[in-house]
């Protein structure tokens, strides 16, 4: 049966001499497909699956377990100002190793969110104060990069608890769980091990990152502020909550990170 759907490419490795497998994100599941000739010709496909860029596909899926067919690509939509820059590049391809292993539950919203994602790092892209500020350009992709955590872990059912204690509501709660996914109180800490202090700008980032849109994240200029106040400890709680949710470590956000911070 032929599938014609719109797809991201999340994935691809060579096959064989000539061709290549693929992993495309649709807007209901990850889709595995053979992609013959790929490596020989521009023409079959090539371009399309090493650009950055909403796809049409047409896919011709076989009987599980073997893999389907990519019979026709097109460029819906190509992103290549995202292509020029080391640091959309970079996220980019954090944004599809994540989505690689998280949008296996056949939900819509990691497609939307994908598309949303590039369409912010594009936004950030064609803002004219930040093209000549490496150092502000540099923070809003970090931001991006949290806000894109935080999105997964909410698709994922699993989005941190930030109102109240999550194990008794108490609303003075100064300390985090990974283990919990949330909140905790000075009294619920003595039963929880990993809980750790955060501050209100913490509490607060994470509420802004949690309920913004990405694009509304990128044309905020007040959350650099929090930003710089909060970024170690809610980069080290995103970081911690994606991995105890996929039980993996992500290869590209090591590379992202040393170009982010150092």
């Amino acid at each position: 049966m032929i599938k014609n759907t719109q797809a991201f490419i999340l994935s691809y490795n060579q096959y064989k001499t000539s061709s290549i497998i693929a992993s495309f994100l649709t807007n209901n599941s990850i889709i595995q497909a053979i992609c013959y000739k790929a490596k020989k010709s521009s023409k079959s496909f090539g371009s399309d699956l090493e650009s950055i860029s909403k796809l049409n596909i047409n896919i011709y899926e076989k009987k599980q377990p073997q893999l389907s067919i990519l019979k026709e690509s097109s460029i819906t939509k190509n992103y290549s100002s995202l292509e020029k820059s080391i640091y959309s590049s970079l996220l980019v391809f954090y944004i599809r190793e994540v989505l690689l292993y998280c949008a296996r539950d056949f939900d819509e919203r990691y497609f939307i969110l994908m598309e949303k994602s590039l369409n912010a790092l594009e936004e950030l892209e064609e803002v004219e104060s930040l093209k000549d500020d490496d150092k502000i350009k540099k923070m809003y992709i970090n931001i991006l990069m949290r806000a894109f955590e935080m999105k997964t872990l909410h698709i994922a059912g699993i989005s941190p608890h930030l109102d109240r204690c999550i194990l008794c509501e108490n609303n003075n709660a100064s300390f985090y769980s990974i283990t919990e996914g949330g909140l905790i109180c000075s009294k619920c800490k003595a039963i929880i091990k990993d809980a750790f202090e955060i501050t209100e700008d913490d509490k607060n980032f994470m509420r802004i990152i949690k309920h913004t849109s990405l694009i509304d994240i990128v044309n905020s200029k007040n959350i650099i502020n929090l930003y710089n106040n909060s970024i170690g400890n809610v980069r080290d709680i995103m970081n911690k909550s994606l991995f105890y949710h996929i039980n993996r470590n992500i290869k590209s956000k090591k590379v992202l990170e040393e170009i982010l911070f150092f």
